[in-house]
């Protein structure tokens, strides 16, 4: 318990006011890239993208519907609730089973920090156990307004390979997948209504 409050914290503080100029569409554009929780050293990746609706609309969707990403991106074959009747907010948990460069990846997450306020709210889940992915993961979901007014739906994915000297060749993997691939998922079916297209098809409609 000592230790998943002192996460929380490290999140929460390394997650205040970071968001401000990202370059859009790219991995660690301008964002931190190494992030230090319960004193081990994790990797940092970020990516965002524009989406043409309101951010009640966004948000609604990712955090709403969070139980039912597999309905919605191509590279996860299925995913359900793992907390009964908590869907959503803190102690939300699914499973998830995806692709992972040809590999299949199973996974339980749940949300441990959930924040809504105004133009800029926030949901972070603890990825607490996988099979096929050596790997401890943070992952933040951010919605915001831009200054430019539009709305922004951004992923930050913190992790450490297991073991640990992995990590660097870990991050190579997950570049050359795809960060942007989530984003752009929701991006898609928010704009056209088209759910589950494969990220391959994603990349082509949506280049950088």
């Amino acid at each position: 318990m000592k230790n998943l409050k002192i996460t929380l914290i490290l999140l929460m503080v390394g997650m205040t006011g970071i968001i401000a100029a990202q370059n859009l569409n790219t991995e660690n554009g301008g964002f931190e890239n190494r992030r230090i929780i319960n004193s081990k050293k994790f990797h940092v990746l970020y990516a965002e993208t524009v989406i043409n609706k309101s951010i009640e609309e966004v948000w609604n969707e990712v955090a709403g519907n969070y139980i039912k990403v597999g309905e919605i991106a191509g590279q996860i074959s299925e995913s359900h609730c793992e907390s009964g009747d908590i869907t959503e907010g803190v102690g939300a948990s699914r499973f998830c089973s995806l692709d992972f460069q040809g590999k299949t990846v199973e996974i339980k997450e749940r949300i441990i920090e959930f924040r809504e306020c105004g133009n800029h709210r926030e949901f972070t889940y603890d990825v607490y156990e996988t099979k096929g992915f050596p790997a401890k993961v943070y992952n933040t979901w951010i919605v915001r307004k831009g200054e430019d007014g539009k709305t922004y739906l951004g992923n930050v994915f913190i992790f450490r390979a297991k073991p640990a000297m992995m990590t660097g060749m870990m991050e190579n993997k997950l570049k050359k997948a795809g960060l942007r691939g989530g984003v752009l998922a929701y991006k898609h079916y928010l704009e056209t209504g088209e759910k589950n297209v494969k990220t391959e098809k994603l990349y082509e409609l949506y280049e950088k």
